[in-house]
């Protein structure tokens, strides 16, 4: 992009003050241009896969479908600046390639401090563009939103109507489903051993044999995890790890 070009701009925000004072502000920088809007996720989806914009100023707590959803169900997505009304919002953003992070109700000079990034960032066209789907794993905890990269998860296992995701720092459980997690996963990374696991094939140590027919897979996580592996995925498993 030439230093002379406008910037495209879309906002996606539900609550009026907060979408005016974008705008307000938005209107007060001569190399943004105002050139989509929506209120709802919903909304946001089908505009921003029609058009592509620049840079996107993105709720996170959008109705119908979140900013995260929105995120997950683009194959790729502008440069973005994530706006919040809760700071207990958990979300690796700088890892996802987003821009900055906005704690409503936000000045003029941290909204400016933010524009200055992403014009510069547009401008020597640098950052992540892929969809989110090939990043990471978003996972909703009560109230927090975590965008988890694909090569911290070491196992999901799945509890009822709950899976929880383990990393080797933390655990972050969820209420869906590890069919829904699944999904989401890449498969040349990911695994279903069990039906109540999924391992990151990179964190498997070995496959051990036990009497009776079962089998065991011990992962290289600092608890040294054993996990069952169920009989109708042995075939699949032992293909994958050529034994």
């Amino acid at each position: 992009m030439k230093d002379n070009e406008n910037i495209s701009v879309f906002i996606a925000e539900d609550e009026q003050p907060a979408r005016e004072l974008l705008i307000e502000y938005l209107l007060g920088r001569s190399e943004l241009k105002l050139e989509g809007m929506a209120q709802t996720g919903q909304e946001a989806l089908e505009k921003l896969s029609q058009k592509d914009y620049d840079l996107l100023f993105l709720d996170i707590n959008l109705p119908v479908f979140s900013g995260i959803e929105v995120l997950e169900k683009l194959d790729r997505y502008p440069y973005l600046i994530f706006t919040t009304a809760y700071d207990k919002y958990a979300i690796k953003a700088f890892e996802i390639g987003v821009i900055d992070y906005l704690l409503k109700p936000f000045s003029r000079e941290r909204f400016n401090q933010a524009v200055d990034k992403a014009i510069l960032a547009i401008r020597e066209n640098r950052g992540n563009l892929k969809g989110l789907h090939e990043i990471g794993l978003a996972i909703k905890e009560n109230e927090n939103h975590y965008i988890i990269p694909f090569d911290d998860v070491v196992y999901i296992s799945s509890h009822s109507r709950h899976v929880v995701v383990h990393t080797e720092e933390k655990d972050f459980e969820s209420a869906t489903l590890l069919k829904n997690i699944e999904s989401r996963l890449p498969e040349n990374k990911f695994i279903r051993i069990h039906k109540q696991y999924v391992v990151n094939v990179k964190y498997i140590s070995h496959f051990q044999y036990l009497i009776g027919g079962q089998y065991e897979i011990y992962l290289k996580d600092g608890d040294e995890t054993a996990l069952p592996v169920g009989r109708k995925f042995t075939t699949l498993l032992k293909s994958r790890l050529n034994i």
